[in-house]
């Protein structure tokens, strides 16, 4: 399912397919796309281990992380294979992560004392580039284009358009009520996927091969 498939039965639940659109085709499309994001954000996001990385430099502590990353899950030295810890700043200084002006190797990456920031410990003697596996927002959709989320949740997010389709206070389909409904709906069934995403990915990670 595309987003103008998603559009096409929008409409057709809410009795307005005909031409002139109570609600604009561009303002659906905006809510879908928002539908999405928060879906995402309401569960964990997107699995992404082949878009990210840092371009570490010596003598250089402090590296923007990408907005549309809601969470760090692994970083890895790509040269060495070696994995860089990702410690938030409630423990660094009980790991013995002091920012004492010691360089060396990167051996973590502290996240959480400022926003859409990385810091790097030691402060790093050499380049280097650190992957990260994350969980991501979606890329912004519009007509046409595909979900990146699993196609069994796709139907849910009319659940969060219609929240914002009868919450669209210039519109003739107003209505608060119907649209706090949706709102509610919507945040169950998240909460419900979230619970459901975490059982199989604890299935996955508990998987291991003994080899031949």
């Amino acid at each position: 399912m595309d987003t103008t498939d998603l559009r096409n039965t929008l409409r057709d639940e809410v009795d307005d397919a005909v031409v002139p659109y109570l609600v604009s085709d561009a303002l659906v499309y905006t809510y879908i796309d928002d539908a999405q994001k928060m879906f995402c954000r309401q569960t964990e996001g997107i699995e992404d281990g082949r878009k990210f990385q840092l371009a570490v430099v010596a003598n250089t502590e402090w590296y923007a992380i990408d907005k549309s990353i809601l969470k760090l899950r692994k970083a890895t030295d790509t040269a060495t294979g070696r994995p860089v810890d990702l410690i938030n700043p409630e423990k660094a200084e009980g790991l013995g992560v002091r920012f004492d002006g010691r360089t060396g190797v990167v051996r973590a990456l502290v996240i959480g004392i400022e926003k859409n920031f990385a810091r790097a410990w030691p402060k790093p003697s050499a380049a280097m580039t650190v992957a990260l596996d994350v969980f991501r927002l979606p890329l912004t959709v519009n007509l046409g284009d595909e979900l990146e989320i699993d196609e069994q949740h796709h139907l849910s997010l009319l659940l969060w358009v219609k929240h914002k389709f009868y919450g669209n206070e210039d519109s003739e389909v107003s209505n608060p009520n119907k649209a706090a409904e949706y709102e509610q709906r919507f945040r169950a069934y998240c909460a419900a996927a979230r619970i459901e995403q975490g059982r199989a990915r604890r299935t996955t990670s508990s998987v291991s091969y003994g080899g031949i």
